[in-house]
């Protein structure tokens, strides 16, 4: 649930909680009787319902979580390896190319971009053997980063086949939510319409207040005026390939609001393209060899694809850079 609907659902439980000293008042009230216990149905239906959700998906969430972490655990390990080599043979560039910290994989771009940790591996490997021995830069040490790679895409996809699973039941929420917030809109004016009531017998406006005070909706940030601006950088995504292979470029499925630039700096097209899990081509997108294209996430594919795919036509390859920039 999102934080407006949490706050909906929690208001939904507190009310049950002020409402319940006050029997004699409902009582003798029916409307009122009928749209508390229409309250408490919703209440229970709905906890029921995101219980039944979190059952299918916490696994593996946690599962993902943790093959993140082993990821940028190997991955730093790898990393500060190769660059103590390279700040003992005084190669600070080199040193920039093997830098990839735990912060980045467990918080960064390289999180949901594993290539990122690929290449490092494929650097690493390149060094001369000698070089890798004395660094203790082994073979378990260099494909560790690897293998979490593999790990934690598969993680990531299982969490995604998880997270669609209950997507028919998640659009019985919205509904049973919006129904929650009409029961408390009824009990609301009913109740102001009773708080006046002068009958010594009844609280009226007593049970007025607790229920005003249980329905403010809280953890809900207020709407502040915001200033337009233009798009915001999100990431920058580096092109590289020694042929016409595909690459996926990142694991993100972007939204409407999100923009792609391509700089190709290779002598030949560069084709994007969103693809599906089973890495099928959508709509390959050209950006000329040389030049500046800037791609819609529309243009791309459907909103169902998944990764972000690149590839240089030819055999040659090339570099480009990708800017993922988002409207605000």
């Amino acid at each position: 649930m999102t934080a407006q609907e949490t706050s909906i659902f929690e208001s939904g439980q507190r009310v049950g909680l002020a409402v319940a000293p006050y029997r004699a008042e409902l009582a003798d009230f029916p409307p009122l009787l009928a749209a508390d216990a229409a309250r408490a149905e919703l209440v229970t239906a709905i906890a029921a319902e995101q219980t039944a959700q979190d059952a299918e998906t916490t696994p593996s969430t946690t599962d993902k979580d943790t093959a993140r972490e082993n990821m940028a655990l190997a991955t730093a390990t790898l990393s500060a390896r190769a660059v103590g080599y390279a700040l003992a043979t005084g190669q600070l560039g080199l040193k920039q190319a093997f830098t990839l910290s735990y912060a980045d994989v467990h918080y960064g771009e390289a999180t949901e971009d594993v290539n990122h940790i690929r290449n490092l591996v494929q650097a690493v490997q390149a060094l001369p053997a000698q070089v890798r021995a004395e660094y203790r830069l082994t073979d378990a040490v260099i494909q560790a980063p690897a293998d979490a790679a593999d790990a934690f895409e598969a993680a990531s996809d299982t969490q995604t086949d998880a997270k669609a699973a209950p997507r028919l039941a998640t659009r019985a929420l919205p509904e049973l939510l919006g129904r929650l917030g009409a029961a408390l809109r009824l009990m609301d004016t009913l109740l102001k319409g009773q708080r006046t009531d002068p009958d010594p017998k009844f609280r009226w406006a007593e049970l007025y207040n607790a229920f005003a005070e249980a329905n403010k909706r809280r953890g809900v940030a207020a709407k502040r005026r915001t200033v337009a601006g233009g798009p915001r950088i999100v990431r920058t995504l580096p092109v590289t390939a020694a042929s016409g292979q595909p690459l996926r470029l990142a694991n993100t499925n972007y939204g409407p609001a999100y923009t792609l630039t391509v700089e190709n700096r290779a002598a030949t097209t560069l084709l994007l393209w969103m693809a599906q899990k089973d890495g099928a081509k959508t709509t390959p997108l050209p950006c000329a060899a040389g030049a500046v294209t800037v791609l819609t996430r529309a243009d791309l594919g459907p909103d169902t694809a998944r990764y972000l795919t690149g590839q240089f036509e030819g055999e040659q390859g090339g570099s480009a850079t990708v800017v993922v920039r988002r409207v605000v």
